[in-house]
């Protein structure tokens, strides 16, 4: 339902054609890109010529700032127009690892994942790029610094393993604009069905 993904339209870091068809493998429909505004986005040689460019896509040209006014507002507004289209979705920017990771961090933390699940997908890019090994001091400094402390400071939590991160998740989202209808319209659309309470026989 949900992927990330470098940029699958900008050649800067040689990845694009790459992410371009494992997004069209993956049959994705609708993309939040974070990277860039339509213009520009268009303005990249080959443009046409991807999958890409014949689906669904918010272009939000947000900075890294993630506590930044401007990002919150373009990240509701990115938010919102995955409650209208139909998935499979893609999340990415430029290399897909702080503004994609974050965003993508946060969907699954709603789609309630569990901290060690959230920390370990983050970091795959981490391994991706760099081969930062899983267990290492490295990578744990890397997930300290970069999505434990970024998520807290979104949820507004002194320890994100003990925080209660789907509600942290819609917190932040009401926060940042949202309602609760769209919040369970995203919900829905990246599949989640509610656990079933157990029922006791009387």
């Amino acid at each position: 339902a949900l992927y990330r993904s470098s940029s699958p339209i900008n050649a800067e870091i040689g990845r694009n054609t790459y992410a371009d068809k494992a997004a069209e493998a993956a049959g994705v429909k609708t993309f939040m890109n974070l990277a860039n505004d339509e213009a520009t986005a268009k303005g990249y040689e080959g443009f046409d010529s991807t999958y890409y460019s014949k689906q669904n896509v918010v272009y939000l040209n947000l900075g890294v700032d993630f506590t930044a006014a401007d990002f919150k507002t373009g990240l509701a507004t990115g938010l919102r127009y995955f409650t209208t289209h139909e998935g499979p979705y893609l999340v990415h920017c430029t290399e897909g690892k702080d503004r994609a990771g974050f965003v993508s961090a946060l969907l699954e933390c709603l789609m309630g994942a569990t901290y060690d699940e959230v920390v370990a997908d983050y970091m795959v890019t981490y391994y991706n790029y760099y081969g930062v090994e899983p267990g290492t001091d490295k990578y744990d400094a890397i997930a300290n610094s970069n999505i434990i402390k970024t998520l807290q400071n979104a949820f507004g939590v002194e320890d994100l393993s003990k925080a209660d991160l789907q509600k942290g998740a819609k917190d932040y989202m009401k926060a940042i604009g949202l309602t609760d209808a769209e919040i369970t319209d995203l919900m829905v659309n990246l599949g989640y069905v509610a656990p079933v309470e157990p029922v006791t026989p009387s």
